[in-house]
């Protein structure tokens, strides 16, 4: 009878790179009950949304990319990671669609979002435009809605 190897599934809370995330990035983790609190604070912010990385591997790219885009932008003291368990319903908030993403703010604001996996280049050109922008509405999820007469 043939062995088959299993992949080992993955906890991100105590992965290594969650853990550098958390300890020597100065993220923390929010939760719903959290959320407007920490946008509550003065200053500029981030929040890192991340999925489950046994679905999703690009949520462990994340947790390495994210510090790095950062780290032209030290005056972004208001770090944040959203887990998989807490993402979906904070996400409904700032209406992105496409996984990890990276919601950027001001006073708790919206700047704009950095969403799913992109090349270099790209991704630190759009941190540069957003991290630019002036606070706006965040863009809705485009559910239609249908007029009745």
């Amino acid at each position: 009878m043939p062995i088959v190897a299993m992949a080992q599934k993955i906890d991100l809370a105590t992965h290594p790179l969650y853990r550098r995330l958390l300890t020597e990035h100065g993220f923390e983790e929010i939760t719903p009950e959290t959320l407007e609190a920490f946008l509550a604070r003065p200053g500029f912010g981030s929040l890192i949304f991340l999925e489950d990385p046994n679905r999703m591997k690009e949520t462990l790219d994340e947790l390495v990319i994210a510090p790095e885009l950062m780290k032209p932008y030290p005056m972004i003291v208001n770090r944040g990671v959203v887990v998989a368990e807490n993402a979906r319903a904070i996400a409904r908030k700032f209406g992105f669609r496409k996984w990890p993403a990276m919601v950027l703010l001001r006073d708790g604001q919206y700047l704009g979002v950095i969403a799913g996996l992109m090349q270099w280049g790209d991704a630190a050109k759009l941190m540069t435009e957003v991290m630019s922008s002036e606070p706006t509405r965040p863009p809705s999820i485009g559910i239609p809605v249908n007029r009745v007469n």
